[in-house]
């Protein structure tokens, strides 16, 4: 009669065993996804943060007390504009007339023409330098004479 228990509860500590064994298996695995997760995470995280370090750096150059007046200024300026005036022009725009003002732009020919104005401000600014030097040139002779 004392082998039959036994062996009833020796049969209920193996099921009681094999339960646990397939409890412990699942959660292996569950542990290994979560390193796995946690793995591939690490690498985003360190892709992101070498993606924003320049970002960083800048923002750690900004002059946070030069922002903040300069943000004080901002605000000063936009309580003394008069928002109903402002409301009002913006509704006496003709929105049509100005859309089909941009649409009849040659913006190749506008292209062109700001090329050409730049080309001009460039030589502009050889012959500026250029006289420059020869005004320097012209003042060392005077001044060296004397």
């Amino acid at each position: 009669m004392d082998n039959m228990a036994m062996d009833s509860v020796t049969r209920q500590l193996m099921k009681e065993l094999k339960f646990t064994r397939i409890i412990c298996m699942i959660l292996s695995v569950l542990t290994l996804c979560l390193l796995a997760g946690g793995l591939f995470l690490y690498g985003k995280v360190r892709k992101l943060a070498e993606i924003c370090e320049p970002v960083v750096e800048q923002v750690s150059q900004l002059n946070v007390e030069s922002l903040n007046k300069t943000l004080e200024h901002v605000n000063v300026s936009m309580e003394t504009v008069d928002w109903q005036q402002v409301s009002d022009v913006l509704g006496e725009l003709d929105v049509d007339a100005l859309n089909s003002a941009i649409e009849g732009l040659d913006t190749e020919e506008i292209s062109k023409s700001l090329k050409n104005l730049n080309d001009a401000a460039d030589r502009i600014r050889e012959v500026s330098e250029n006289l420059s030097s020869l005004a320097q040139w012209f003042g060392g002779l005077f001044h060296n004479g004397q």
